[in-house]
């Protein structure tokens, strides 16, 4: 399927002219909705870069899952593999919007990297708090809680942890993350020249979206 294929010739004309100017919040939506049928990032990434967002989001966008090390890492699910994408470019636009650069990833990513350490060895009670709060985060958001039910705590029987309770611990592990895909994508090449002269930008983009899907790609990392 052609990923740009519903997107018109204004909004791609938009994206590729982009000089100085923020992108609407129109045209932001249709990255977002890219995003949500599972676009490939390396598409995602282009289009970024052509909009003449910063290095450091390009390269947050682009870069793999992190997981971590472990031979429990196809327990994931693909859902919340997108999620992580998802959030991943949401919280981009939200820093976009913004003029900042932040410094944590979503709280996707770090379910996503704790998940296959849950099935290794028990693990310390503030990291126990982390992963559960950060499921019911992610659960809650991507609507995969059972009906009627509010919140993940409601299946535990326990009380609701506060953000303020794993708050050391989410920042810890989150810059971590991000500061590790970042560096892995810079490494491969992501960022290192922005060419404003292509003639036909679409496709050039088109060409590199579609040279390596590695949308839901990851790599093994040891972080705790």
């Amino acid at each position: 399927m052609d990923q740009l294929s519903f997107m018109s010739d204004e909004v791609m004309e938009t994206i590729a002219s982009t000089k100085g100017t923020k992108l609407s919040p129109n045209t932001l939506k249709i990255l977002q909705a890219l995003a949500a049928i599972n676009a490939p990032k390396t598409l995602l990434a282009c289009l970024l870069e052509m909009a003449e967002f910063s290095v450091h989001h390009i390269r947050y966008l682009a870069g793999p899952l992190v997981l971590h090390r472990s031979l429990w890492s196809d327990v994931i699910p693909e859902w919340l593999k997108l999620a992580c994408v998802q959030d991943r470019l949401e919280l981009i636009i939200s820093e976009y919007e913004k003029d900042n650069v932040g410094d944590y990833a979503t709280p996707a990513e770090v379910l996503t990297y704790m998940m296959p350490a849950t099935m290794e060895a028990p693990m310390h009670r503030e990291y126990v708090d982390l992963y559960l709060w950060a499921g019911n985060e992610v659960m809650q958001k991507h609507h995969r809680l059972p009906e009627n039910c509010e919140n993940f705590y409601e299946l535990m029987g326990d009380r609701p942890i506060e953000f303020s309770r794993i708050k050391t611990e989410f920042h810890d592990l989150s810059r971590s993350i991000r500061q590790s895909v970042v560096k892995h994508e810079a490494q491969q090449g992501w960022g290192k020249q922005r060419d404003r002269t292509r003639t036909n930008p679409v496709n050039d983009v088109n060409t590199m979206a579609t040279t390596s899907d590695n949308s839901l790609s990851s790599v093994q990392i040891s972080l705790f």
